[in-house]
């Protein structure tokens, strides 16, 4: 169990640093949408993405923390 935390703390970690990368990195790339609609548009698709791919991240380590949390307590009662 322990090498299943130790992988879950590294790996949501390692994902969340990347998203966070990914969102420092939008502004570079801004400038090159055209102002106006366009820019607005993706800002809003950028923004709705970012916090769909957060939420899923975060159900998905919260999934994955109780399936360790039922093996532990399974293999305590065993």
């Amino acid at each position: 169990m322990r090498g299943a935390k130790l992988f879950a703390r590294l790996w949501f970690a390692f994902v969340y640093a990347f998203l966070i990368a990914l969102i420092a990195a939008l502004p570079v790339v801004g400038p090159e949408v055209p102002v106006g609609w366009r820019r607005v548009f993706i800002g809003c698709l950028a923004g709705g993405l970012i916090v769909f791919a957060t939420s899923l991240l975060t159900r998905m380590r919260l999934e994955y923390w109780a399936a360790i949390e039922r093996l532990e307590a399974g293999r305590r009662a065993a």
